[in-house]
């Protein structure tokens, strides 16, 4: 309950003068939750298409980020483009989206996982090759366990980027407050909150 998402959730609900409760689900069930009107809230959705459906998503966007590869130190050499992929096996967050040509090439040999930690304890066993994920939170977690002089960022990296949304349910009662959303998320980035957020959840995660 003290992860990078409550505290943007809770810094929203701040701007808005709000009670806010938090309910902890997989991902999977809080998409489902969301779009029934169970859930009024969520943040670190990507948009992927035009349309609304029953997600509404507050522009602009809070978060704009790049997916990262690393490998272990000693095949540094092993990754140089895309096509290296193909004879890697790449762990990956399980239902996660990354960069388009990434997500829409099937012939790479993904490894599903939960969580970062898994992917950096797969990658230092040699059970996978390479993995992907976001620098910001992976780089303090290769630190904190150690790793930081085996595993590092591969030579190839996307230049694509995501960006991510704070969503409201169309089916929530709080849609008639969607302009207090948008107030809210365009504060927030003009003071570089949600920036600042993020870089004082991992600086503790380093510590």
């Amino acid at each position: 309950m003290n992860g990078l998402q409550v505290k943007y959730l809770k810094n929203i609900a701040k701007h808005m003068n709000m009670e806010i409760d938090i309910i902890p689900m997989p991902f999977a069930r809080r998409i489902r939750e969301f779009r029934q009107g169970n859930l009024d809230m969520l943040v670190g959705l990507q948009r992927e298409n035009g349309k609304q459906d029953e997600v509404v998503y507050i522009t602009p966007s809070y978060e704009t980020l790049r997916h990262t590869f690393f490998i272990l130190k000693k095949n540094v050499d092993g990754l140089q483009s895309f096509a290296d992929l193909k004879t890697m096996s790449i762990g990956v967050t399980r239902n996660a989206k990354y960069f388009d040509r990434f997500n829409q090439e099937s012939d790479l040999i993904m490894v599903p996982v939960s969580t970062l930690k898994q992917k950096i304890e797969l990658l230092e066993k040699g059970r996978i090759n390479t993995f992907v994920h976001f620098q910001e939170s992976a780089l303090p977690q290769i630190i904190k366990m150690g790793l930081q002089k085996d595993i590092v960022l591969a030579k190839y990296q996307p230049i694509e980027v995501n960006s991510y949304y704070v969503t409201i349910s169309q089916n929530s009662p709080l849609i008639s407050k969607k302009y207090l959303f948008e107030s809210a998320v365009r504060a927030a980035i003009a003071n570089h909150e949600f920036a600042t957020i993020r870089r004082e959840h991992y600086a503790l995660k380093r510590d």
